[in-house]
């Protein structure tokens, strides 16, 4: 089953991480994920780590446009259309005491969308991808 592997989860956001990851899991297999109530449960987060207007969307747009190399933040809702439009089940997440860990997922085509979403979704827990193994 690939997995993307990572490291750097604070012991404080395991609960919150595992919250999230279930949370999205269940409402992809539903065919609909919440939007409102996973930005409340993401909290500041989410306007820490994603575009969430217009405004701030143009405002990145035109960085880009002045230098292409910089990393430019998803727009949430492009974030949660990824994860109901990618050929992906999510299965499972685990942390470790250490803050490594590992989530588990199914391809179901290859190459297959959502890939860089679902590593997004510990990067929103200031984690880092050590590797992924998906096709």
């Amino acid at each position: 089953m690939p997995a993307i592997e990572f490291k750097n989860i604070d012991p404080n956001n395991f609960e919150k991480l595992r919250g999230i990851f279930s949370f999205i899991a269940e409402g992809k297999r539903a065919g609909h994920i919440d939007e409102t109530k996973l930005a409340s449960m993401l909290g500041q987060r989410i306007t820490e780590h994603f575009t969430t207007t217009n405004a701030e969307a143009d405002d990145w747009l035109a960085k880009w446009k002045i230098d292409s190399n910089i990393k430019m933040p998803w727009d949430f809702g492009s974030w949660v259309d990824a994860f109901l439009n990618a050929e992906i089940v999510l299965e499972s997440i685990e942390i470790k005491p250490d803050g490594t860990g590992k989530l588990m997922f199914e391809q179901l085509a290859w190459p297959s969308g959502g890939i860089e979403a679902t590593e997004e979704i510990v990067k929103v827990f200031g984690g880092e991808v050590v590797s992924n193994d998906a096709i």
